[in-house]
């Protein structure tokens, strides 16, 4: 997938304020998975975050952790997925054209 794909186009110029998807942001939260251990450590959860243009990402990530890091071990697993899926869709942070 192209790095710059969005599957809301825009039309005439206006950009759309729909948020991510469950799907589009477990696809986003891949791609922040640098060392590629299927694990989101905080740093990567935050440089997610900060690219979801969160105006707090320190913060997001911290609280991600608190909500989906069930076993305590400070990395999102595929396990936990889930709940940090659940946790950034409340958010709505809305696709940028």
């Amino acid at each position: 997938m192209p790095r710059n794909w969005n599957p809301f186009p825009t039309h005439e110029g206006k950009s759309t304020s729909v948020p991510y998807t469950k799907q589009q942001l477990h696809e986003f939260f891949k791609q922040h998975d640098k060392d590629g251990d299927k694990l989101l450590s905080k740093e990567e959860l935050k440089k997610a975050f900060d690219d979801l243009q969160s105006r707090t990402p320190g913060f997001r990530a911290w609280r991600a952790m608190g909500k989906a890091d069930a076993d305590g071990d400070q990395h999102i697993s595929q396990q936990e997925m889930e709940a940090l899926l659940d946790y950034a869709v409340g958010i709505k942070y809305p696709v940028k054209a």
